[in-house]
Protein backbone atom coordinates (compact mmCIF):
# COMPACT_ATOMS: atom_id res chain seq x y z
CA UNK A 1 0.00 0.00 0.00
CA UNK A 2 2.76 2.58 0.88
CA UNK A 3 4.42 1.10 -2.76
CA UNK A 4 1.02 2.62 -4.10
CA UNK A 5 1.31 5.70 -2.98
CA UNK A 6 4.32 6.31 -3.46
CA UNK A 7 3.94 6.29 -7.00
CA UNK A 8 0.65 7.89 -6.86
CA UNK A 9 2.56 10.91 -5.66
CA UNK A 10 5.60 10.56 -7.87
CA UNK A 11 3.00 10.43 -10.97
CA UNK A 12 1.20 13.71 -9.14
CA UNK A 13 4.94 15.39 -8.62
CA UNK A 14 5.49 14.59 -12.23
CA UNK A 15 2.50 15.68 -13.79
CA UNK A 16 2.43 18.89 -11.86
CA UNK A 17 5.86 19.55 -13.40
CA UNK A 18 4.54 19.27 -16.71
CA UNK A 19 2.14 21.63 -16.16
CA UNK A 20 4.45 23.98 -14.52
CA UNK A 21 6.60 23.64 -17.74
CA UNK A 22 3.78 23.89 -20.24
CA UNK A 23 2.25 27.12 -18.39
CA UNK A 24 6.26 28.56 -18.69
CA UNK A 25 6.81 27.51 -22.30
CA UNK A 26 3.13 27.95 -23.73
CA UNK A 27 3.34 32.00 -24.79
CA UNK A 28 6.44 31.93 -26.44
CA UNK A 29 5.57 29.12 -28.76
CA UNK A 30 2.30 30.78 -29.24
CA UNK A 31 4.02 33.74 -30.10
CA UNK A 32 6.22 31.74 -32.38
CA UNK A 33 3.80 29.79 -34.62
CA UNK A 34 1.85 33.11 -34.96
CA UNK A 35 5.16 34.80 -35.88
CA UNK A 36 6.08 32.51 -38.64
CA UNK A 37 2.57 32.07 -39.96
CA UNK A 38 2.35 35.58 -39.91
CA UNK A 39 5.32 36.28 -42.00
CA UNK A 40 4.09 33.50 -44.34
CA UNK A 41 1.08 34.81 -45.26
CA UNK A 42 2.24 38.40 -46.02
CA UNK A 43 3.78 36.99 -49.17
CA UNK A 44 0.70 35.60 -50.26
CA UNK A 45 -0.96 39.31 -50.11
CA UNK A 46 1.16 39.46 -53.72
CA UNK A 47 -0.88 36.90 -55.64
CA UNK A 48 -3.82 38.97 -56.57
CA UNK A 49 -5.73 35.87 -58.34
CA UNK A 50 -5.96 34.59 -54.70
CA UNK A 51 -6.89 38.07 -53.11
CA UNK A 52 -9.66 38.50 -55.55
CA UNK A 53 -10.96 35.17 -54.94
CA UNK A 54 -10.34 35.93 -51.06
CA UNK A 55 -12.68 39.10 -51.53
CA UNK A 56 -15.61 37.06 -52.50
CA UNK A 57 -15.74 34.94 -49.46
CA UNK A 58 -17.94 34.83 -46.39
CA UNK A 59 -16.33 35.84 -43.36
CA UNK A 60 -17.31 36.64 -39.51
CA UNK A 61 -17.43 40.37 -38.72
CA UNK A 62 -18.72 40.23 -35.00
CA UNK A 63 -15.82 42.03 -33.28
CA UNK A 64 -17.97 42.16 -29.69
CA UNK A 65 -17.35 38.14 -30.02
CA UNK A 66 -13.84 38.16 -30.26
CA UNK A 67 -12.02 36.40 -27.43
CA UNK A 68 -8.49 36.47 -26.27
CA UNK A 69 -6.36 34.39 -28.28
CA UNK A 70 -5.66 30.88 -27.06
CA UNK A 71 -3.18 27.85 -28.36
CA UNK A 72 -5.61 26.01 -29.75
CA UNK A 73 -6.65 28.86 -31.83
CA UNK A 74 -3.34 29.12 -33.64
CA UNK A 75 -2.56 25.47 -34.19
CA UNK A 76 -5.96 25.79 -35.88
CA UNK A 77 -5.22 28.49 -38.28
CA UNK A 78 -1.83 26.58 -38.68
CA UNK A 79 -4.10 23.39 -39.75
CA UNK A 80 -6.30 25.29 -42.12
CA UNK A 81 -3.36 27.92 -43.68
CA UNK A 82 -4.36 26.83 -47.08
CA UNK A 83 -7.99 28.71 -46.09
CA UNK A 84 -7.22 31.83 -44.40
CA UNK A 85 -8.68 34.70 -46.20
CA UNK A 86 -5.47 37.13 -46.96
CA UNK A 87 -7.00 40.08 -48.93
CA UNK A 88 -3.85 42.37 -48.34
CA UNK A 89 -0.98 43.43 -46.22
CA UNK A 90 -0.01 45.66 -43.78
CA UNK A 91 3.44 47.63 -43.02
CA UNK A 92 4.52 50.19 -40.53
CA UNK A 93 8.17 50.90 -41.35
CA UNK A 94 8.89 52.89 -38.23
CA UNK A 95 8.00 49.91 -35.51
CA UNK A 96 8.90 46.70 -37.97
CA UNK A 97 5.31 45.50 -38.50
CA UNK A 98 4.36 43.84 -41.22
CA UNK A 99 1.00 41.41 -41.36
CA UNK A 100 -1.38 39.39 -43.31
CA UNK A 101 -4.78 41.43 -44.03
CA UNK A 102 -7.44 38.88 -43.62
CA UNK A 103 -10.99 39.19 -44.26
CA UNK A 104 -13.20 39.72 -40.90
CA UNK A 105 -12.58 38.71 -38.04
CA UNK A 106 -13.27 35.37 -37.40
CA UNK A 107 -10.76 33.26 -35.09
CA UNK A 108 -8.75 31.78 -37.31
CA UNK A 109 -8.01 35.33 -38.98
CA UNK A 110 -7.44 37.17 -36.11
CA UNK A 111 -4.59 34.25 -35.10
CA UNK A 112 -2.37 35.64 -37.88
CA UNK A 113 -2.81 38.72 -38.53
CA UNK A 114 -5.17 42.39 -38.64
CA UNK A 115 -8.52 41.34 -39.82
CA UNK A 116 -11.10 43.45 -41.75
CA UNK A 117 -14.02 44.90 -39.60
CA UNK A 118 -16.70 46.16 -42.66
CA UNK A 119 -18.01 43.89 -44.76
CA UNK A 120 -17.59 46.32 -47.92
CA UNK A 121 -14.26 48.29 -47.17
CA UNK A 122 -12.06 49.17 -49.83
CA UNK A 123 -8.56 50.77 -49.54
CA UNK A 124 -8.06 54.03 -50.15
CA UNK A 125 -11.58 54.96 -49.51
CA UNK A 126 -13.54 55.48 -46.84
CA UNK A 127 -13.00 54.42 -42.72
CA UNK A 128 -10.80 51.34 -43.42
CA UNK A 129 -10.86 49.54 -39.89
CA UNK A 130 -8.60 46.68 -39.36
CA UNK A 131 -8.68 44.76 -35.74
CA UNK A 132 -6.00 41.91 -34.47
CA UNK A 133 -4.94 41.06 -31.16
CA UNK A 134 -1.51 41.86 -28.88
CA UNK A 135 0.61 40.07 -26.99
CA UNK A 136 2.01 42.09 -23.85
CA UNK A 137 5.88 42.75 -24.52
CA UNK A 138 5.93 41.15 -27.63
CA UNK A 139 6.34 42.63 -31.33
CA UNK A 140 3.68 40.68 -32.77
CA UNK A 141 0.69 40.75 -34.36
CA UNK A 142 -0.47 44.63 -33.26
CA UNK A 143 2.04 44.88 -30.65
CA UNK A 144 3.99 47.35 -32.23
CA UNK A 145 1.28 49.69 -32.38
CA UNK A 146 2.13 50.69 -28.80
CA UNK A 147 5.56 51.90 -30.24
CA UNK A 148 3.56 53.76 -32.95
CA UNK A 149 3.99 57.95 -32.96
CA UNK A 150 2.14 60.65 -34.70
CA UNK A 151 3.07 61.01 -37.77
CA UNK A 152 4.38 57.41 -38.68
CA UNK A 153 3.83 56.00 -41.96
CA UNK A 154 1.19 52.75 -42.47
CA UNK A 155 1.11 51.22 -45.83
CA UNK A 156 -1.90 48.80 -47.05
CA UNK A 157 -0.94 46.71 -50.23
CA UNK A 158 -3.89 45.47 -51.98
CA UNK A 159 -3.28 43.23 -55.54
CA UNK A 160 -1.55 46.10 -57.92
CA UNK A 161 -1.82 48.82 -55.37
CA UNK A 162 0.41 50.80 -52.14
CA UNK A 163 -2.11 52.96 -49.67
CA UNK A 164 0.10 54.98 -47.94
CA UNK A 165 -1.41 56.45 -44.72
CA UNK A 166 -0.15 58.95 -42.16
CA UNK A 167 -0.93 58.33 -38.33
CA UNK A 168 -2.89 61.55 -36.65
CA UNK A 169 -4.36 60.09 -33.62
CA UNK A 170 -3.06 57.40 -31.02
CA UNK A 171 -5.55 56.58 -27.84
CA UNK A 172 -7.26 54.66 -25.60
CA UNK A 173 -11.04 54.26 -26.18
CA UNK A 174 -14.07 52.39 -24.41
CA UNK A 175 -14.88 49.48 -25.90
CA UNK A 176 -18.52 50.43 -26.73
CA UNK A 177 -16.83 53.40 -28.80
CA UNK A 178 -17.60 51.40 -31.93
CA UNK A 179 -18.69 54.85 -33.60
CA UNK A 180 -14.81 54.88 -33.97
CA UNK A 181 -14.88 52.63 -37.32
CA UNK A 182 -17.59 54.51 -39.09
CA UNK A 183 -17.25 56.46 -42.27
CA UNK A 184 -16.37 59.84 -41.61
CA UNK A 185 -17.50 62.52 -44.29
CA UNK A 186 -14.70 64.05 -46.42
CA UNK A 187 -12.11 62.13 -45.15
CA UNK A 188 -10.37 59.30 -45.92
CA UNK A 189 -9.10 57.36 -43.18
CA UNK A 190 -7.34 54.43 -41.57
CA UNK A 191 -8.44 52.69 -38.42
CA UNK A 192 -6.45 50.13 -36.09
CA UNK A 193 -7.93 48.80 -33.39
CA UNK A 194 -6.36 46.22 -30.62
CA UNK A 195 -7.01 45.71 -26.92
CA UNK A 196 -5.94 47.69 -24.51
CA UNK A 197 -6.36 47.46 -19.97
CA UNK A 198 -6.43 43.53 -20.28
CA UNK A 199 -8.97 44.06 -22.64
CA UNK A 200 -11.62 46.07 -20.90
CA UNK A 201 -10.83 49.27 -23.31
CA UNK A 202 -9.19 49.44 -26.61
CA UNK A 203 -6.32 51.02 -28.70
CA UNK A 204 -7.45 53.10 -31.66
CA UNK A 205 -4.62 54.23 -34.09
CA UNK A 206 -5.91 56.49 -36.38
CA UNK A 207 -4.30 57.55 -39.90
CA UNK A 208 -4.88 59.91 -42.37
CA UNK A 209 -4.67 58.50 -46.25
CA UNK A 210 -1.77 60.42 -47.91
CA UNK A 211 -1.78 58.73 -51.24
CA UNK A 212 -1.61 55.37 -53.87
CA UNK A 213 0.67 53.90 -55.40
CA UNK A 214 1.28 50.97 -58.79
CA UNK A 215 2.54 47.64 -56.70
CA UNK A 216 5.78 47.93 -59.13
CA UNK A 217 6.66 51.45 -57.76
CA UNK A 218 6.44 51.24 -54.07
CA UNK A 219 7.79 54.39 -51.74
CA UNK A 220 11.13 53.96 -50.25
CA UNK A 221 10.36 53.64 -46.43
CA UNK A 222 8.36 50.21 -47.43
CA UNK A 223 10.43 49.02 -50.00
CA UNK A 224 13.77 49.29 -47.41
CA UNK A 225 11.88 47.31 -45.11
CA UNK A 226 11.00 44.59 -47.42
CA UNK A 227 14.67 44.33 -48.24
CA UNK A 228 15.57 44.38 -44.83
CA UNK A 229 12.96 41.00 -44.43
Amino acid sequence: MKKLRSILNLIAIIALFVVGLTLIFIKPIQALLVQRLSEELVTVSTYSEILELNDEIEADFDFEEVQSLSIWEVLQAQTNRKDLPVIGSIGIPSVNMHLPILKGVGKNALAVGAGTMKPKQIMGQGNYALAAHYFEDRDILFGPLYRSAIGDAIFLTHADAIYEYQITKIEVVEATAVHVIEDVANETLLTLITCADEGVRRLLVQASFVQEYNIDSPPDALQQTTQEK
